[in-house]
Parts: C-alpha cells; structure tokens; sequence
C-alpha cells in the first residue's frame, strides 16, 4: 500500500510538471535545500561568486525545511510547485542534499544536476548504504521516490569520499566531479580571527578555546555532563556549537566547576573554527573540514554504539585518529592533557581532502558558468524544426 501511495505522488507530480515543461529554458541556476529555511554557507559563497563574476547569469535560492504537521507537509507540496518551475526554467540545478522534484520528475535533456553535499565528507553511511537500517529508509521508499536519481554531477574532494558518495547515492565513478565545497575557502586560513572572538566574548589569553561541533541528533538532547567534567576550566574555555534543530542537556556542573561556556548562534562554525585553538566533533564532516587548520581534532564518541546499530559508519575515528578519540569523559580528558599527534592529523587530512583548497568556490562557480554557457551554445546552434538539418 505505501508503494502505490507513493507511486501515484510521483505520478501526480509529473503530471503537474509536464506543462512548467513548456517555459523557455534561461541562462538561469537554481539552487534547492531542505536543510534549513535559509541559504547555508555554501550557497552564499557560491551565489555571491557567481552574481559577481557572471552577472549575465540568473540566480535562484529555495530553501525550505519540511514542517512539522499536516501543515507544514502541504506547504512543503505547494512549494514543491515553485520548485519545478524553476527547475523547468533552469539550464543548471545544484542541490545540496535529497531534493524529491529534482530526483523523481523527467527533466529537460540539457538540464544538469549537481549535487553538492551538505558536508564535505560522510563519516556516517548514508543514502543508500542505510537502506534496511533503524536510522535508514526502507528500499520501497528509496525505490519509490527515486532517491539521489538525476544526478549528472556529484561534487567530493578526494577519491576516498569519491567512493563513499558513490555507494551513498547509488551512482557510477563518472559522475564525480573533484571540487571541494565553497566553505573550505573560509576554513583553512586561521590567522586574524581569534583576536576579535576573545574580545568579543571576554575569553582570557591564557586560556584556550575548545569547540565542540557535535552532529545532528535529530532531536534528542546532546549528553554534555561528562564533556563538561572532563574539561580543565584553568585552561580551557568552551564554546558549543550545535545544529539548530538540536538542544543540549543543562550544564549546571560547568557553573559549579566555573568553565567558561559559550552558545552563540551568530558566528558562523567555520569563523568558530578560525578562532578556536582546538576541536572536538563526533561523526560530523566538520572534523575532516576542520582538519585543514592544523588545528587539533578530537572525535569524541560516548554514543558509538547507537550509531552503529541505527546507520553504520564510513569514517571509524577508532581506527583512523586513535590517539585523538575518546569513548568516556575520562579518556577525553587525559587525551586534552597529553600529546598531539599531528603526523595522524595530515595522514587523515590527505586521506578525505586532496583537492586544492585555495579557491574552492571559484573553481564551483566557474564549473557551472561552463555547464551553462555549454549548453547554452548547444541549444542556440542547434537546428529548429522549421529549418531541417544545416550543411
């Protein structure tokens, strides 16, 4: 019954599509996420680039999260229609996640798809490698829905992740484009960024700066009590940056030990990054972005076998980086009070990032201006109907 439920959505969707189909195609990109109501900064670098550089290029954002209720899924559906709109209107469409118009419909033969990933790397399996899973979808939906199908193009920074991408989205090695994201113009260059951070929050020079960048948990509350206890408050000072849908249990032991911890939303992770003397991240990409500072990164995994069990991972921290993950508080802390191995940093570093990291988002703006104007002169020197062949 799900099957056929899904199937004629999907036949629904087509139907509706099929007249958007007739609007004139346009030097045009449109971008689509679902990953937050308002554009990540991925797309911001790569809107900003390409309005400047190409200004003869139209730019289209949709970003919209699926509500919660009835309410928020049929005004998903209705902006599911202005989706395919633009998408009908558009030479080249980047995504940065699942997008079920992009995936399910029947496009125009010159559009691309590109999928640009929400993060720069999968430490977690994902997509198709979670099918059956607790933390997955079933194969009726995935099958149904078309999921991560479409795709001319899927961008990764390293033949590793390459690999991973390709059994995630169930898709071939040609399509793989080595570009890394926009956002890692923004973290490999640390210098000039702690100086203002400190003033701004009143964090002593004496003390270092310890982000904690946790993963999306999908509601449940982030466990904080043995992180907090494991912490030194004389040296360190802690800054918490979780995903906005997450919360984090209440802290009353960091006041009682007097760890100075920090929340703030309005910095940026990557200007957190910048600034920060250290890093400690679980199953999040953040940790193989955050390894292009040189900055030490700890994975701390108190919930391993959760994730285990629910998805399965592509990045075992235990056997990538064992000097720097800890599975309890206590090992944490005496991983904080010792040496850092930094020749197991660039090991890994080299491992998931081996695209040039100077001008991430030129070289992605630059790629699509290509794909554009590609097709454009395709379509423009092709024969019309009335015409027949040229000599």
């Amino acid at each position: 019954m799900k099957r056929l439920i899904l199937q004629i959505a999907v036949l629904l969707m087509r139907l509706v599509y099929t007249p958007l189909k007739l609007r004139k195609t346009r030097d045009k990109i449109t971008i689509i996420s679902r990953q937050s109501d308002s554009p990540s900064v991925d797309i911001k670098l790569l809107t900003d680039y390409l309005q400047l550089r190409y200004p003869d290029i139209e730019c289209v954002v949709l970003c919209r999260l699926i509500g919660k209720g009835l309410g928020g899924k049929i005004g998903y559906v209705l902006h599911m229609v202005r989706q395919m709109a633009q998408i009908a209107s558009s030479r080249v469409v980047v995504l940065d996640g699942y997008c079920i118009a992009a995936c399910v419909l029947r496009h125009k033969p010159k559009t691309k798809i590109i999928q640009m990933w929400h993060a720069a790397a999968a430490v977690k399996k994902f997509g198709y490698q979670t099918i059956g899973k607790s933390g997955g979808h079933s194969s009726v939906v995935a099958e149904a829905m078309h999921m991560h199908e479409n795709y001319d193009y899927i961008l990764c920074p390293s033949r590793e992740t390459g690999r991973i991408f390709c059994e995630g989205f169930n898709a071939s090695t040609n399509k793989l484009v080595y570009l890394g994201l926009p956002r890692l113009d923004l973290v490999w260059d640390s210098s000039g960024s702690g100086d203002s951070v400190r003033s701004r929050f009143g964090i002593p020079a004496d003390k270092e700066i310890l982000l904690y960048v946790p993963t999306f948990r999908k509601g449940k509350p982030v466990y904080m009590k043995e992180l907090v206890r494991s912490i030194d408050p004389e040296r360190f000072v802690l800054a918490v940056r979780l995903h906005p849908l997450d919360q984090a249990e209440e802290m009353t032991d960091a006041r009682q030990r007097g760890l100075q911890v920090i929340r703030d939303s309005s910095l940026t992770t990557q200007e957190w990054i910048r600034a920060c003397d250290r890093v400690i991240t679980d199953y999040s990409a953040l940790g193989v972005e955050a390894s292009l500072t040189g900055k030490p990164i700890y994975f701390y995994l108190y919930d391993i076998s959760e994730y285990e069990r629910s998805t399965g991972l592509n990045v075992d921290p235990r056997q990538e980086m064992p000097h720097a993950t800890a599975i309890t508080g206590l090992q944490l802390s005496d991983l904080l009070a010792g040496p850092y191995d930094f020749d197991e940093l660039r090991r890994f570093r080299d491992k998931y990032i081996t695209v040039d990291t100077d001008a991430c988002t030129a070289r992605l703006g630059d790629f699509i201006y290509g794909l554009i104007k590609e097709v454009s002169q395709e379509v423009s020197d092709a024969p019309s109907q009335d015409e027949g062949p040229r000599p």
